[in-house]
């Protein structure tokens, strides 16, 4: 039994650490897509699709208001600011001024 129990721990632990990867990956390219208003757009329509559809009929209210306030964390992310490699490796001397 406490095998068992170590076993659902690491799993969970596991789980936690890819929700994390996943939403800082997703939080970086939510934050550089090239058209953030579209984005923002496609992420409430997809929202709404997805709480209504027959496939998450039979989730409790609980884990669709995690799914809801996930998405809507995203679409708190804000345009980030283009990053140039060059500009920050050449500096003054940015041959292309």
């Amino acid at each position: 039994m406490d095998e068992d129990i170590e076993a659902l721990r690491r799993e969970v632990q596991h789980l936690i650490a890819m929700n994390t990867a996943s939403y800082v990956a997703i939080t970086s390219l939510v934050a550089t897509h090239p058209d953030p208003q579209q984005l923002q757009l496609h992420l409430v329509t997809a929202l709404e699709a997805v709480l209504g559809s027959e496939r998450l009929a039979r989730w409790t209210d609980e884990q669709k208001q995690i799914v809801r306030r996930a998405l809507e964390a995203f679409q708190q992310v804000r345009p980030a600011v283009p990053i140039d490699p060059l500009a920050t490796a050449f500096g003054e001397r940015d041959p292309r001024k």
